[in-house]
C-alpha cells in the first residue's frame, strides 16, 4: 500500500484511467465506472489503482471485478449474431441489385429499346417515314400556337 504522501504512477493511474472507462459501474445502471457520480465508483477507482500500484496487469483486475461484479463487462456481443446480420444485410443488397437489373430490362424490352448503351432503341424504330414525318407536320400545322 502506499503512503499518502507518495503519488501513483502514471502506468498505473492510465490503466485505472481505461478501466474505469471500459467497465460498466455496479452502482449505476448504465454508466461507466468513470461517468458513475456514487461516491462507491470513486472507491473502486481506488481499489482499482492499489492492484495496479502492486504490480497486477489489466486483464487479473479485470477478471477480478467480473468476478465480484458479474454484469461489469456490460453488453458483450455475439459473433454469430453480428455475422448472421453482416450477412442477411450483403444478400439483401444483392437481391434487391437483381431485381432492379431484371425490372431495367424488363422495362427496354417492353418499350423496344436496344440495350443499354442506345437510348432510342434500335435502328428501324428510329427512322420515320416520309409519310409519317408529313403526318407529323400536318397536325402541328393545325394547331395554332405552332
Amino acid at each position: 500500500m502506499q503512503s499518502p504522501t507518495q503519488s501513483p504512477s502514471p502506468e498505473a493511474q492510465e490503466l485505472v484511467l481505461e478501466l474505469s472507462h471500459d467497465l460498466m459501474s455496479p452502482y449505476c445502471p448504465g454508466r461507466t465506472i468513470a461517468t458513475c457520480p456514487s461516491p462507491q465508483a470513486r472507491k473502486l477507482e481506488n481499489e482499482m489503482l492499489v492492484k495496479a500500484e502492486a504490480g497486477m496487469d489489466r486483464e487479473q483486475i479485470e477478471a477480478e471485478l467480473v468476478a465480484r461484479f458479474p454484469d461489469i463487462q456490460g453488453y458483450v456481443g455475439r459473433p454469430e449474431l453480428l455475422w448472421g446480420s453482416a450477412i442477411l444485410a450483403v444478400l439483401a443488397i444483392v437481391s434487391i441489385a437483381w431485381a432492379a437489373r431484371r425490372w431495367i430490362r424488363q422495362g427496354q424490352e417492353t418499350l423496344g429499346g436496344g440495350g443499354i448503351g442506345d437510348p432510342l432503341g434500335p435502328a428501324s424504330a428510329r427512322e420515320a417515314s416520309l409519310s409519317e414525318i408529313d403526318a407529323l407536320e400536318d397536325a402541328l400545322d393545325g394547331v395554332d400556337d405552332f
